[in-house]
């Protein structure tokens, strides 16, 4: 396991650490996927990433577009338990 910030991503930390003005979503966007293949870079052993700050979930498909691997944040444990609350029967061929 890696645990990893973006303390160093200064668009991110501009706008999320520390808050001032208007948020640029592209070019928060491109700060936060440059930090996670800098990271693939030197842990290329890395097989999924958990993003653990709510403000990155809108990044999520952009990371795991740019690094081809299982991304996940709150929005997908939210889906992953209701849909254990909400489960439909098997219908068709089984």
């Amino acid at each position: 396991m890696v645990v990893f910030g973006l303390d160093d991503a200064p668009v991110f930390a501009g706008f999320f650490l520390e808050p001032y003005g208007d948020l640029d979503v592209e070019a928060v966007q491109a700060d936060v996927v440059n930090a996670i293949l800098n990271l693939q870079k030197d842990r290329p052993d890395i097989g999924m990433l958990l993003l653990e700050c709510g403000g990155l979930g809108p990044y999520a498909a952009a990371v795991q577009e740019a690094t081809d691997l299982p991304v996940f944040d709150y929005t997908s444990m939210v889906e992953f338990f209701v849909g254990g609350l909400t489960r439909k029967p098997f219908t068709g061929l089984l």
